[in-house]
């Protein structure tokens, strides 16, 4: 037996330490990698490890590695911090570079679109969250986050559990957790997004009548293609054309300054704590936040925590490359817990599907097919420069799909192929397994294996 510990904690936490001892004990072979050690790049957005390395990401560094690891084991452990209800930036940006260890190619599961299988056997997956306190809310949104996790990136079995070090049981929720997924004892069922859960995420804090508009806004774009070439810049121009018609200055920043901290994020974060109202325009990935967006939220809120900014409010504008809005729900929510744990208002959510069909295109260039998407984008313009939160009108507009579910998962294999061919790539090659080439199971440096 193979367990696998991602370890995503900022220093050795006891939690993975003892989860190593656990599978010790079970005599499995154990490999624990420090996440916070390792260089791993973010992900770029750009589907080439589905279309021109087909199963492989094209960026060479740790995370190419850490991935024929998860293809190997029996046990995979993401362990990590909470934060704002998900996973730190250490574990997601790994996280976001899982997605070789699916097929381009869509099906229907449990009434969404998902990605098929490129290989036969996946590993199970146990996600243990650490945190001071673990309340009703963080637990329902953890366990929901790594459940589409555990669908989309197909797992046989599945568990989440939230876990304090000031809960004396928490050895043994751990060494029963981790016995389960060696041994393919009970675990947990896969959660299903309730029908109006997306809905519940995007609906605004109160605001009092009598509210002030905010005069200066920010853009936080969350895509790392190249600017101007994604549809969260597309998404965002068009509404912050409707914020500035409004009198509300808007500036936009893109979230690979937070690569790396030093001067470009530092300037990032001014720019954001100098305006009014943040607009995180971003697309989905792996079902959160991109963890670049991760990133930049995490050092946000230790500067908010430090003291008084004009920064008073924050919009979600989430795209997934699902033609199904409501994949975006985990997302909106971080948002949301992100705002509240800041001190800051939730102005509201909105969210939308088949995002890729834009493309980085103005939307006036496809106004026939995201006409729902035009007038929910200026009506938010509007809510928001009333001083209010984006109405529940806008939210559904924005939601409404591009394309019937069905006719996209008939039309999205067309976009495979052809990009497949540009690189060189037929058919069969987009279902390659290159894992399951025992030559290039090696283990980077920085790991410790037991």
């Amino acid at each position: 037996m193979k367990l696998l510990i991602l370890d995503g904690t900022i220093a050795n936490s006891p939690v993975g330490q003892y989860t190593e001892q656990v599978g010790l004990a079970h005599g499995a072979d154990v490999t624990r990698f420090a996440l916070g050690e390792i260089q791993i790049a973010p992900c770029l957005g750009d589907f080439e490890c589905w279309t021109k390395t087909p199963g492989r990401c094209r960026t060479h560094d740790a995370a190419q590695k850490i991935t024929q690891a998860i293809h190997d084991a029996d046990l995979v452990t993401f362990l990590t911090p909470v934060v704002f209800g998900g996973y730190a930036s250490a574990l997601k940006k790994l996280v976001d570079r899982l997605i070789p260890l699916t097929d381009a190619f869509f099906h229907e599961q449990a009434g969404m679109t998902r990605h098929q299988r490129r290989y036969e056997r996946y590993p199970a997956m146990l996600f243990i969250g650490l945190t001071d306190q673990a309340d009703e809310e963080a637990q329902s949104l953890f366990t929901e986050l790594a459940g589409g996790n555990a669908i989309n990136l197909q797992t046989p079995w599945f568990s989440a559990l939230l876990v304090s070090l000031r809960d004396n049981h928490w050895h043994q929720r751990i060494e029963i957790a981790v016995r389960n997924g060696l041994t393919g004892g009970p675990g947990e069922a896969l959660p299903l997004p309730e029908k109006d859960a997306l809905a519940r995420a995007c609906t605004p804090d109160f605001f009092a009548p009598e509210s002030p508009a905010p005069r200066t806004a920010t853009i936080l774009i969350g895509s790392a293609r190249p600017k101007g070439s994604s549809t969260s810049e597309s998404l965002a121009n068009e509404l912050s054309a409707g914020l500035e018609q409004a009198g509300i200055r808007t500036t936009l920043v893109h979230a690979i300054s937070f690569v790396k901290d030093g001067i470009l994020a530092e300037k990032a974060l001014a720019t954001i704590l100098a305006g009014e109202l943040l607009v995180v325009a971003t697309p989905l990935y792996v079902d959160a936040l991109p963890a670049l967006v991760t990133r930049g939220l995490e050092q946000l809120a230790e500067k908010c925590r430090d003291g008084k900014y004009p920064l008073r409010s924050v919009v979600g504008l989430l795209n997934c490359g699902f033609p199904e809005a409501s994949h975006n729900r985990s997302a909106v929510n971080i948002l949301r817990i992100f705002s509240h744990e800041c001190g800051l208002v939730w102005a509201g959510g909105l969210a939308m599907g088949a995002g890729e069909i834009i493309h980085g295109q103005p939307l006036a260039n496809i106004r026939l097919v995201a006409r729902a998407q035009i007038r929910a984008l200026r009506r938010a313009a509007s809510d928001l420069a009333g001083g209010q939160g984006i109405s529940q009108t806008a939210s559904d507009d924005m939601a409404r799909p591009l394309l019937p579910a069905f006719l996209f998962r008939w039309l999205a294999p067309f976009k495979w192929i052809r990009m497949g061919r540009q690189h060189g790539i037929g058919w069969r090659q987009l279902h390659a397994r290159p894992l399951n080439d025992p030559a290039g199971s090696t283990q980077p440096p920085s790991c410790s294996r037991t």
